[in-house]
């Protein structure tokens, strides 16, 4: 393998939540992850992915985005 540095670094977070049985509630915050404060989609942010379990009522929502945009993020706070 090259040692060279190819792409973005991503960050990636797992949001776990207790709720798998109302779909919509998770597809809501899966959505409300994506926005910023005013409503704007995120360019640089993604959900990866989502697995519910409607037996334990839990949901992993995975979402990504690069680090620079996370470190611009913390400087401006």
């Amino acid at each position: 393998m090259s040692s060279s540095r190819v792409g973005l670094r991503l960050a990636a977070c797992l949001l776990n939540i207790s709720e798998a049985r109302r779909k919509y509630i998770v597809e809501n915050i899966a959505k409300a992850a994506l926005l910023d404060k005013n409503g704007k989609k995120h360019p640089q942010v993604s959900v990866l992915n989502i697995f519910s379990d409607q037996d334990y009522n839990r949901s992993v929502i995975t979402i990504a985005t690069s680090v620079d945009k996370l470190v611009d993020k913390c400087n401006q706070a």
